[in-house]
């Protein structure tokens, strides 16, 4: 397991250089975003196949709103 998580981070740190370096325009970020979400779901395809990788980005859209919704529930009101 350790492995796993000391490759993950270290892919994240590269990739992490890499947009930043590639993003010197404001309008780039979402270029750039666009690009990286191609690759990965072309590696995910490679990997899983078309219909597990249309479940994992389910997942990870599905994701986004459970922790929306989690954020709304625990923000501090000013009385």
């Amino acid at each position: 397991m350790d492995r796993k998580v000391v490759k993950i981070t270290e892919v994240m740190q590269k990739v992490d250089r890499l947009v930043k370096n590639e993003t010197k325009n404001p309008g780039d970020v979402i270029l750039v975003a666009s690009a990286l979400l191609a690759v990965t779901r072309n590696i995910y395809v490679s990997a899983l196949g078309i219909e597990d990788t249309a479940r994992m980005f389910e997942a990870v859209a599905d994701s986004f709103v459970v922790t929306e919704h989690f954020i709304e529930q625990f923000k501090p009101t000013i009385h």
